[in-house]
């Protein structure tokens, strides 16, 4: 069966979505795909895929696996829970050998087609799209390409044990976490974090930690967020956050890569309690190092600022 988002009309380009980190590929695939009358929509991270996905609703979707900010599996997951975006025939393209999509238990693709020489990458991709056209979503069997032609990489079954290990960690820091990006968007979500925030996992992936929190919390949040995105060594802060009926105390942890922050980690210390005292103060804000414990500056709701009204 052809796919369902497969254009009706004759003279409509089908339209793809295309998600690479390596700029490279990103732009001679897309290129080379444009020239074969393809509508390309090219992105460099999982969760500008996403983003555009929702938008553009594809005729086809092609997934690298490694990528910043969401993977591609976290990308499949998301477009399989989508009662409009299930059935959008999905290509994994990249470097993995065939034996590390074990890493990756949510990865539900259509096709599958190794990295490479670039001509003959393509011509994998192309043999790809042509058989999810004839073949649609139902034969599997017949959607493996250019894996007999690659070896496996140590340093890639290296990088996948590392973040099986980071993605352990997260799970074992407490019940509710979330992972953010710089700028404060959810990339991951704890179990217990859905359950405090009372949304299903598919409802805030992708979506700013600010927007879910209580009006009166949204400058504050927002604030050590922006602190911490610019912090140049570990830095850490406490607040109290009110998600929907509890004011719940949380941590904020900069993740730090070369010197500069990649990424925020939020804890939330417990699920909160309705109806905390007013006279609990909404943030405590600290800054850790090997240097010491230093305040960071009065912020909105702390003991040193305005209380923000409700």
């Amino acid at each position: 069966m052809p796919p369902r988002n497969a254009p009706t009309s004759p003279t409509a380009s089908p339209s793809i979505v295309f998600a690479d980190n390596d700029p490279l590929v990103l732009e001679a695939i897309s290129e080379l795909l444009r020239s074969k009358g393809y509508d390309v929509h090219a992105v460099e991270d999982g969760l500008a895929a996403w983003e555009l996905i929702r938008e553009v609703r594809p005729t086809y979707v092609i997934l690298d696996v490694v990528m910043p900010r969401l993977d591609g599996s976290q990308v499949c997951w998301l477009m399989r829970q989508d009662p409009t975006l299930r059935e959008t025939p999905i290509i994994v393209f990249s470097s993995l050998g065939a034996q590390d999509f074990r890493h990756f238990p949510s990865l539900s693709a259509d096709a599958y087609v190794a990295k490479g020489e670039f001509a003959a990458a393509f011509q994998h991709l192309l043999a790809a799209l042509a058989h999810l056209q004839a073949k649609g979503r139902v034969d599997l069997a017949g959607g493996i390409f250019g894996y007999d032609a690659t070896r496996p990489r140590e340093i890639v079954a290296e990088m996948l044990l590392e973040l099986r290990r980071y993605q352990s960690l997260l799970s074992a820091l407490g019940p509710g976490t979330l992972e953010l990006d710089t700028d404060g968007r959810i990339l991951r979500t704890s179990t217990g974090a859905c359950e405090i925030l009372g949304r299903r996992e598919t409802q805030v992936l992708g979506e700013s930690v600010t927007a879910l929190c209580s009006p009166r919390d949204h400058a504050t949040l927002q604030q050590l967020l922006c602190e911490l995105a610019t912090a140049t060594r570990p830095e850490r802060c406490r607040a109290v956050v009110r998600f929907g009926e509890r004011d719940v105390p949380i941590q904020l942890c900069s993740l730090m890569g070369d010197g500069r922050c990649t990424g925020v980690l939020l804890i939330m210390e417990s699920a909160g309690t309705p109806d905390v005292a007013a006279s609990v103060p909404r943030c405590d804000n600290t800054a850790h190092s090997a240097g010491g414990t230093k305040g960071a500056g009065p912020i909105a709701g702390s003991p040193e600022a305005p209380r923000t009204q409700p």
